[in-house]
């Protein structure tokens, strides 16, 4: 039953109701009461069908001010949304729909208001944040912030003709034949702290600072007549002029150093075009990443990283203000937790002595993956040479780790083998045969215990350990083909909610909890698909859960939409899991929805959304039915 909306009274109403929430919150008060005046009210009872599946969009759709509306699909009626009071249903039409996707069924007795569809459609174009909320109401998009390329004082984003044009008027450079004198020359003369060696063809070659004639000049052991070659430091580290100040920091941060050469096309075989000073990039950044840093490793006691630690989550707390910045946050605090892990890598070394032989530390897990932003252990596993004595020590050499790990403020890892005594420690023999072992029977290995180890990523020692154990793996996996399917199956496992409902996180069958674990019905899902399709391709180097999926979208670009949607899920559970754990001080893996804001709400929806194509794409992809 319907009624005409006659009486400006009821108008006004109606006007008032819908400025309660988004997207019609964001509409002045003119274009409200002109939707108001476009609509009616109406009366459902329990059962009754607003519209079908499939049917062509009428010329309203509905906002609900009293009762419930069940969105449901295909035969079986599967639930895809329950939705309520200021929610809307219906208006698919405005972002270009021709028909309904799912059919609409009232829940309980409900007032709705039905208001008219190209009414609201021209108001959305007038305000473009309407048009925003709507397509991650729809999940099409996430809610674009304007943050995703922030600049600070300097004005620096990258690659800029204005940026480029000052890092080359600002360049001091000369061949390797110059005496230090004139270089050091050079450098008053322009009032720049960095020298930068070039060769024919202006070529970055080596890098002279004031550093370096403090070290070497200052202290008597070069003699100011000697070559800029004795004593310029090499490599260059170079990047493109495409590079964001935000790449440039953690380029510095990962090769300890205060300066970057930029060159033509990223790489010291082209021209130099300039150089990028830590000045510079903190002016960018608004604060000192790296200054943090540099205390990291000059920290003189566990309980000083702790302090770091702390400081790093207030860096992360403010420059999280929204999903966007989620990559470049991750990026950070990756890097950061590192150098914690060296620093204190060192320490254990001081203690353990020189190794006896050759041998690797690698990242598991999350760690592993660089995934970082909250509270998260550093679980850590030792590759060896093929003798016991080096495998005891790194053994020994790990505990201390863990145990300076645990005064630095980080969580107790667990045990990333836990049936095994010793087992988180083994020569590459070993590795190589535990992973063979695992493809060739995953399910008496346990491996869904074991998946954290097909992230390993080197923190310390020689690399090449690890290659020669995933060498092992591919060729293993190669030979076995059906076991990326066994894990395609296993990945399917943890299903995210299907919505939120009046503060409840509403799951397929109808049950309603009032908290989330993010890490399993969110995180965990993306990335345990993420490593299927990376296992998949052979690419083992590749860690990161969003590297992954883009590798992914490259690999199999039928699926490069659902890999996007599935990057674009992930971003935003990291956003809501970092903005909890930063809050709270711990992972933030369990969040209530009732804490959330109407708009933040509809963003983890998306999210749902988004993850449960995600899966539906990897089931169909491997065969799997239902």
């Amino acid at each position: 039953m319907a009624a005409a909306l006659k009486t400006s009274a009821i108008i006004l109403r109606v006007a008032d109701f819908l400025k309660g929430f988004p997207p019609f919150s964001y509409l002045p008060d003119e274009a409200l009461l002109e939707l108001a005046r476009s609509g009616r009210v109406q009366f459902s009872e329990k059962g009754e069908i607003l519209f079908d599946q499939g049917t062509a969009h009428g010329r309203y759709f509905y906002v609900i001010n009293k009762g419930s509306v069940r969105l449901v699909r295909g035969e079986k009626q599967k639930l895809s949304d329950l939705r309520g009071p200021g929610d809307f249903v219906g208006a698919g039409a405005v972002l270009g729909e021709e028909s309904h996707t799912d059919s609409a069924l009232v829940d309980e007795d409900s007032i709705l208001y039905a208001l008219d569809v190209s009414v609201f459609t021209r108001l959305c174009t007038e305000s473009p944040r309407v048009g925003r909320f709507l397509k991650v109401y729809f999940a099409s998009e996430e809610v674009d912030t304007g943050t995703a390329q922030r600049s600070g004082p300097s004005g620096w984003r990258g690659g800029t003709e204005k940026h480029l044009a000052r890092l080359q008027a600002g360049l001091v450079a000369g061949a390797a034949s110059l005496t230090v004198r004139e270089a050091a020359e050079a450098m008053r003369a322009a009032d720049n702290p960095v020298f930068l060696v070039v060769e024919a063809g202006e070529n970055p070659a080596g890098v002279l600072t004031d550093t370096d004639l403090r070290n070497e000049i200052a202290t008597g052991r070069v003699p100011t007549e000697a070559a800029v070659n004795d004593i310029m430091r090499r490599p260059v580290i170079t990047v493109s002029p495409q590079t964001t100040p935000q790449n440039a920091l953690l380029a510095m941060i990962r090769h300890g150093i205060r300066h970057l050469c930029v060159t033509e096309d990223g790489t010291p075989q082209s021209r130099a075009l300039g150089m990028i000073s830590e000045r510079s990039i903190s002016l960018s950044q608004r604060r000192d990443p790296l200054a943090l840093v540099q205390e990291i490793r000059r920290a003189d006691s566990p309980s000083s990283l702790r302090t770091m630690g702390g400081e790093l989550d207030l860096l992360l707390a403010g420059d999280l203000p929204s999903p966007d910045d989620v990559p470049w946050c991750t990026h950070l605090a990756a890097e950061t937790r590192r150098a914690m892990f060296r620093r204190v890598e060192s320490w254990a070394r001081e203690k353990a002595g020189p190794a006896p032989g050759s041998f690797a530390l690698a990242l598991t897990g999350q760690a592993g993956r660089g995934e970082l932003l909250t509270a998260t252990n550093m679980a850590a596993a030792g590759l060896t040479s093929e003798d016991e004595k080096t495998r005891t020590w790194t053994q020994d050499f790990l505990g201390r780790i863990d145990e300076g790990l645990a005064a630095a403020g980080f969580p107790a890892a667990p045990a990333a083998i836990p049936e095994e005594a010793g087992a988180r420690c083994r020569t590459v023999g070993e590795w190589c045969e535990f992973f063979r072992s695992l493809v060739r029977d995953p399910m008496g290995g346990e491996i869904w215990q074991q998946m954290a180890m097909f992230d390993l990523s080197v923190v310390a020692g020689d690399p090449a350990l690890l290659e020669t154990v995933f060498t092992a793996l591919r060729d293993e996996m190669a030979a076995r083909p059906n076991f990326i399917r066994l894990l395609a199956n296993d990945a399917l496992g943890n299903l995210p909610p299907v919505t939120i409902y009046e503060g409840y996180a509403v799951e397929a069958d109808g049950l309603a909890r009032e908290t989330i674990d993010l890490q399993d019905h969110a995180l965990g899902p993306v990335s345990d698909v993420a490593r299927v399709f990376h296992l998949d391709g052979g690419d083992l180097g590749t860690t990161g859960t969003l590297e992954r999926l883009a590798a992914a979208a490259v690999r199999f670009p039928q699926g490069a939409d659902i890999f996007a949607q599935g990057a674009r899920a992930f971003r935003v559970a990291q956003y809501f899991r970092a903005g909890q754990g930063l809050r709270d001080g711990d992972d933030g893996h369990e969040l209530r929805p009732a804490a959330l804001s109407r708009t933040e709400q509809v963003q983890l929806k998306s999210a749902f959304r988004d993850i449960g194509a995600l899966i539906a794409f990897t089931a169909n992809h491997y065969g799997f039915k239902g």
